[in-house]
């Protein structure tokens, strides 16, 4: 149960403080790897703890998820020109 609060706590920090700020390019400096939101927590956490800053106050998730991190260039385009069907039922009355 520990590990699964601080799994939690690293992303929520990773959403609110970095996502958020849109500072995911400053602990993420490869542009072509895309860390998961537990890694930019963790690095974020890290960054806080070298530098002696409070970690920020814990908020709840935003309902929308935020955009995910591309590893590359080549996946990156399937997910932007993909097109999603929803299924369309017809009641008749």
């Amino acid at each position: 149960m520990l590990l699964a609060a601080a799994t939690l706590i690293a992303m929520v920090i990773a959403v609110v403080a970095v996502i958020a700020q849109g500072r995911r390019s400053a602990l993420d400096w490869h542009h072509q790897r895309g860390l998961s939101f537990l890694q930019l927590g963790l690095r974020e956490i890290k960054r806080l703890g070298y530098l002696n800053l409070p970690i920020p106050q814990l908020v709840a998730l935003p309902r929308k998820s935020p955009s995910a991190a591309m590893a590359s260039l080549k996946k990156r385009a399937p997910l932007e020109t993909r097109i999603e069907f929803s299924r369309v039922t017809l009641f008749s009355s």
